[in-house]
């Protein structure tokens, strides 16, 4: 089984992409699943719910548990008993280092403990699909916003630089693809990364 996340800020194009691959891997007859995060588990989806309501002002700390018990839930339910050829994952533990460790500014120290505590397993590619924020944000302007998407310019740049930080210093698994490419050039991109081609 091979795991593939794709990462990014919002409105990067991860599920145009993720839905591409997936399209191209069946049509090679590969067995392939689709997974989001938070959520893709019956209480990772009520955890997601939680997360994204407006109405919940949540601590940061309580924004990175939330997370994390939907995470291992994903990881233990359906992950490591997973016998897909491929899993595709929106989202993983790289989103809360970025999010959580370098947006909201906690410990990364104990949020490396946590994916190491839930067991997550370590993808065999990730896609960085990089954009500015502001650029992100015009792709959504017609979104209504959620709690997090709600957190402003300054936050999801330094989620952004986050993330570049963290492609950086896990080279050998992380790709980082400029999102304003066209959409079949990015595809095309990520096939070839995988050589799969």
């Amino acid at each position: 089984m091979k795991i593939i996340s794709f990462e990014g800020i919002e409105g990067v194009g991860k599920s145009t992409q993720i839905r591409l691959l997936k399209d191209f891997l069946e049509s090679k007859n590969l067995n392939v699943e689709v997974l989001r995060e938070p959520g893709s588990t019956l209480a990772g989806e009520k955890i997601r719910d939680i997360l994204l309501d407006n109405d919940n002002k949540l601590s940061n700390e309580t924004e990175l548990l939330l997370m994390f018990s939907a995470r291992s839930e994903l990881v233990n339910k359906i992950i490591l008993d997973s016998k897909s050829d491929y899993l595709l994952l929106d989202r993983f533990f790289d989103a809360s280092m970025a999010y959580q460790g370098y947006g909201r500014e906690l410990s990364k120290e104990f949020i490396s403990s946590l994916i190491s505590f839930i067991k997550c397993p370590i993808p065999d590619f990730t896609f960085l699909l990089d954009i500015s924020v502001e650029q992100g944000f015009s792709r959504k302007h017609n979104d209504n916003m959620d709690r997090i998407e709600s957190s402003g310019f300054d936050f999801f740049d330094k989620v952004r630089r986050g993330y570049l930080e963290i492609a950086s210093n896990n080279n050998d698994r992380f790709f980082v693809i400029n999102a304003n490419n066209d959409i079949d050039s990015i595809h095309d991109e990520i096939l070839s990364n995988l050589n799969i081609i």
